[in-house]
């Protein structure tokens, strides 16, 4: 079974929760001056996505008018897939505001529900529709039509889809006229058909539709990976010559990296410092680390001690701070403790650094729970 988390039209609206409650239209007056996303407030008044802007204005006047931000809403999408990616095998987070979790074999996927709900509600700042059904499609549809902040889930797919319009189905409006025309207008009508009937009539997409009509699900989610590289930059204006001003940015940088790669889930496995100054000539060090560093603190103790036997050469203008190599934090866990394959060293190292960062008391002999769990975290207590 997948969940589906239908979370508002677009992630372009998130941006703004203090709009919540009316009418908005996220569009763009330049290049084809088409209507991106639109709150549910708007549909009443006939505003669609895809819609040209002077036709949204002229529908629905008193609606706020906002430019999108493509950068804002992808790195709220990566933060929600960062913060679901602890909760089952599979996510997948699309800027249109769906995000999909792959809950098959997850132990307590009960819990996985609850948790990602929580999280998409303090991300978004409003309650998510969320839908549970065998597969993202089936899924998609049931938690549009669940009431906010609570799952509607499907046992008997095909039942559910079979009175569902076919204009669910994803296809141009071209092809969906041609269904109209053909007298399909509900999904039961579309997978009552051979998939080679419909794929005569649209091409490899109408085969498409009549497995999705009748619940098959041919489509794979997504996976969302951590990132494998970040960075953290500092320009100097005037120029800095104190190593202790230097030492004071070069931690505030790792503390902001640290807060990054623990939203991504991740480690830094390369560590590399650049530093430029004012007579234009660069200098740099680099490491790769045995055990990846995720912590401000682990971070730190390497960067701060290059930093210390450093000999400027002249003032500085630029520090970057950059990992080029991150590792999923998960695998550190596998690598240590999944069927014996960690060391007793590595094991010990990976204690101190939990009692270096979370004090002594936070070291507890594990037990055996769901070892044949997918998710780390569920198979010891």
């Amino acid at each position: 079974m997948r969940i589906c988390c239908g979370l508002t039209g677009n992630l372009e609206l998130a941006r703004r929760p203090d709009l919540y409650g009316s009418p908005v239209v996220v569009g763009s007056w330049e290049d084809d001056e088409r209507v991106i996303a639109v709150s549910e407030e708007t549909m009443p008044f006939g505003v669609a996505p895809g819609m040209p802007m002077r036709q949204a204005e002229h529908l629905c006047p008193q609606a706020t008018f906002i430019s999108p931000d493509p950068v804002a809403a992808a790195q709220l999408r990566e933060l929600i897939a960062s913060a679901l990616y602890d909760l089952a095998p599979i996510v997948e987070v699309q800027v249109a505001g769906i995000a999909w979790l792959d809950v098959k074999g997850v132990p307590k996927p009960g819990e996985s529900i609850r948790e990602a709900r929580r999280i998409l509600r303090t991300a978004i700042g409003r309650e998510s529709r969320l839908g549970l059904a065998p597969g993202s499609f089936s899924a998609r549809l049931a938690a549009a039509r669940a009431r906010p902040g609570r799952l509607m889930r499907i046992e008997d797919v095909r039942g559910f889809l079979a009175p569902l319009s076919s204009h669910e189905l994803p296809l141009d409006e071209e092809q969906l006229e041609r269904l109209d025309l053909l007298g399909l207008r509900t999904l039961g009508a579309v997978a009552a058909l051979g998939p080679r009937e419909l794929e005569s009539q649209l091409g490899r997409e109408g085969r498409h539709a009549v497995l999705l009509a009748r619940g098959d699900e041919p489509d794979e989610l997504m996976p969302w990976r951590p990132p494998l590289f970040t960075s953290a930059h500092r320009q100097f204006e005037p120029p800095v010559e104190d190593r202790e001003a230097l030492l004071f940015v070069a931690r505030a940088l790792c503390s902001d990296l640290a807060g990054e790669l623990g939203l991504r889930g991740a480690g830094a496995k390369h560590v590399r410092v650049r530093i430029l100054f004012e007579s234009g000539n660069p200098d740099e060090r680099a490491s790769v680390v045995r055990h990846p560093l995720s912590s401000a603190a682990e971070l730190f103790g390497l960067i701060g001690a290059w930093i210390k036997e450093w000999q400027p050469c002249a003032p500085i203008t630029e520090l970057w701070i950059e990992l080029p190599l991150l590792e999923g934090a998960g695998r550190r866990q596998l690598r240590l403790w999944a069927g014996g394959d960690g060391n007793s060293d590595e094991v010990v190292a990976a204690l101190e650094r939990l009692q270096e960062r979370h004090g002594d008391e936070v070291v507890r002999r594990p037990r055996p729970a769901f070892l044949s769990s997918p998710l780390p975290t569920q198979r010891f207590a």
